[in-house]
């Protein structure tokens, strides 16, 4: 059995990550360019790596370690109360890995996702966003 200070953790971490959800997804919807997917990926060079600041690669550190926190806490919540598919949404935004803009097009594209972020976009005055040009 769980203590019970185990539950309360679980219980505050899920309620603080439920109402950040209620806020945060809908703020960075609104202010995210339209044409966002469907533009093409820029290419990072390595000299312009090598020219930034030491900390930057600290931040980017600290943003791939808080996505991939809020990915295991998301696959948590997916067995207790908690925004579980949105917290894995979020961190798989936050996180770098190879494909990842590829799995960012697919899952905007779907109609299910598609539809509720304009309908959020629209709500805020902001244009809907650009589905990716499929190739083929």
């Amino acid at each position: 059995m769980l203590q019970p200070i185990v539950l309360a953790l679980l219980l505050g971490t899920s309620v603080l990550l439920f109402v950040l959800s209620l806020v945060g997804v809908p703020m960075v919807l609104t202010r995210m360019p339209a044409d966002f997917f469907s533009r093409p990926e820029r290419r990072r060079l390595k000299l312009a790596q090598q020219r930034r600041p030491f900390w930057f690669g600290v931040l980017h550190g600290l943003k791939n370690a808080l996505g991939a926190v809020l990915l295991v806490l998301g696959l948590l919540m997916l067995f207790t109360p908690g925004p579980g598919l949105t917290t894995i949404f979020v961190a798989l935004f936050l996180v770098d890995f190879p494909g990842k803009r590829r799995l960012q097009r697919w899952v905007i594209s779907r109609p299910t996702v598609h539809g509720p972020v304009n309908a959020i976009r629209r709500r805020a005055g902001r244009p809907p966003l650009e589905l990716p040009v499929r190739a083929g």
